[in-house]
């Protein structure tokens, strides 16, 4: 899946280089935006939003070792687009909020690349609610070991690849993600030990792993899908159970223990033979339209 996804990745960066190739004719410009664990505490911060708003560039985030550091991005931009940019706010509540944003372009290119944003995640433990709002980016980023309690993902003309590579320091409660026109990848979702896992694209391209590190319990994935291929993974470790309507949309499970309940043309019910003794169980309730739905349990 990674392989797969580096290549288009590859062939998305090619084709937006092309298209906004002048953009790197102009001088290009650094900044680096920051902020601190001192910035939490002074605040008095009980938790941290954390918001990155980009259009227009690449996007790598990493989990680094750096422990003054909540969260460091250094961005290179073109001279023809507006400075990047950090807002920090607290609120009466104790909320701490950080948002990231790029500039607007401003010169006459079509859809260019213009940023590149290099973002380190450092270790601080605050509750964080994270989320990424990305038009016409190219986007790989890493939250393990983050102290996520929630997750939104707003994407439109992405390519973007999410991947939980180790467990995060506390179980996210919601991942939300809306998307049209994209590619999503997310690697080792049980790794998030997520509450809540919603969905919802037109015409996307879903690669999902939910393999991970799950803390026992009922896990619910909610997807709503229209005019989307949709690939999913699930852990045979765990017992699965599938709720589906669907309309002119293939539902393909396969692997191995999966017992048809109810099938319908339009509703379709399975289960697995081990769910009521496994620890684990994920509930996964699928809506689609003129889409094409498969779960791989291995």
């Amino acid at each position: 899946m990674k392989k797969n996804f580096g290549l288009f990745l590859a062939g998305l960066f090619f084709a937006l280089s092309i298209a906004g190739s002048s953009a790197y004719t102009d001088e290009l410009m650094q900044k680096t935006l920051v902020v601190t664990k001192a910035d939490l505490v002074n605040a008095g911060a009980t938790n941290f939003r954390l918001l990155f708003e980009i259009g227009g560039a690449t996007v790598n985030l990493v989990k680094g070792t750096d422990e003054n550091i909540v969260v460091q991005a250094v961005v290179s931009y073109s001279e023809n687009s507006l400075e990047p940019s950090l807002s920090l706010t607290t609120n009466s509540n104790g909320q701490y909020t950080a948002n990231f944003m790029s500039g607007i372009i401003i010169g006459p290119q079509h859809f260019p690349v213009t940023h590149e944003w290099n973002i380190t995640i450092g270790n601080y433990n605050t509750d964080t609610d994270l989320n990424f709002a990305l038009g016409g980016v190219i986007a790989d980023v890493d939250l393990g070991g983050m102290p996520l309690r929630n997750l939104a993902l707003e994407l439109g003309g992405v390519g973007m690849s999410v991947d939980f590579s180790t467990p995060t320091t506390r179980s996210v409660e919601n991942i939300i993600v809306g998307s049209g026109g994209a590619y999503l990848a997310m690697l080792n979702l049980g790794n998030s030990d997520f509450g809540k896992f919603a969905i919802s694209g037109g015409g996307c391209a879903f690669d999902l792993d939910f393999q991970g590190a799950y803390s026992a319990g009922n896990h619910d994935v909610a997807m709503a899908l229209a005019a989307d291929s949709l690939m999913a993974t699930v852990p045979v470790d765990a017992g699965e159970q599938v709720k589906a309507f669907t309309m002119m949309a293939p539902l393909v499970l396969s692997g191995e223990g999966w017992e048809k309940v109810i099938r319908r043309p339009v509703y379709k019910e399975y289960i697995t033979d081990d769910y009521t003794t496994q620890a684990v169980t994920l509930d996964l309730g699928i809506n689609a339209t003129a889409a094409s739905v498969i779960i791989d349990r291995n």
